[in-house]
């Protein structure tokens, strides 16, 4: 599962996607976030009438049958790759509407017996991950249109699997045309992808509880925690 990212260095975005043509307008308003949650709206890459742009959309997705003024019962943050191309909600997106979700990193907790301690995982060696995702459009009341996504997940890594047996594909330079790309509408040339990073492509650090309060968003959460400090109180 990724229920909490950060997202505050944008600049490498344009040197990964070399392949395509970037128009980053967006970024002019974003503000950058050390810990993105549900239902904030956030960076998403999408590739539409051949035009690669950022946009912001809601983190937790909202069907597109979803009634305006209707609350949906369900707005998933994440999609398991094993069934994207089962569950109503996402098949029909799988071929049409896939999206990347940048970040700098990620959270995951891990329980213990004193409670659950959050990590900070980040790229070995670059600022960026590019998480696969998958948006949808609905229509809000007044007939405003709501772009929202949801992150696709994998198995975990070893490295990742003492914190939870889950988290996000990370696509590779290489896969970034052929995921965007919206005449591609066949999953199955894709399934290559839905697959865990190496151990040696992340680093994992503890970091601040601190991280546990949305409201709370800081440079200071991706920090290493001082094992020599007190816990936190929040």
């Amino acid at each position: 599962m990724c229920g909490r990212y950060a997202f505050y260095e944008h600049q490498e975005l344009s040197e990964r996607l070399t392949n395509v043509s970037l128009d980053t307008a967006f970024f002019d308003q974003f503000r950058p976030t050390w810990n993105a949650a549900p239902s904030q709206l956030l960076p998403v890459i999408v590739e539409d009438s051949g035009k690669v742009s950022v946009r912001g959309m809601s983190w937790g997705l909202i069907p597109k049958w979803t009634k305006p003024g209707e609350r949906p019962k369900v707005a998933p943050i994440n999609a398991r790759s094993e069934t994207v191309t089962e569950k109503p909600m996402f098949r029909s997106l799988v071929k049409h509407r896939r999206c990347i979700v940048p970040a700098n990193g990620f959270y995951e907790w891990k329980r213990l017996p004193e409670g659950k301690q959050p990590f900070y995982i980040e790229p070995a060696g670059q600022q960026l991950m590019l998480f696969a995702g998958l948006f949808d459009e609905a229509k809000m009341v007044g007939g405003d249109p709501l772009e929202s996504f949801s992150i696709i997940t994998t198995h975990a890594n070893e490295a990742m699997s003492s914190l939870h047996d889950r988290m996000p594909v990370i696509l590779d330079d290489a896969d970034i045309e052929a995921w965007l790309d919206r005449d591609l509408t066949e999953f199955e040339p894709l399934e290559h992808l839905m697959r865990p990073v190496p151990n040696e492509a992340i680093a994992i650090h503890e970091v601040s509880k601190d991280v546990n309060n949305a409201r709370h968003n800081d440079p200071e959460l991706i920090e290493p925690l001082d094992q020599s400090a007190g816990p936190s109180d929040s």
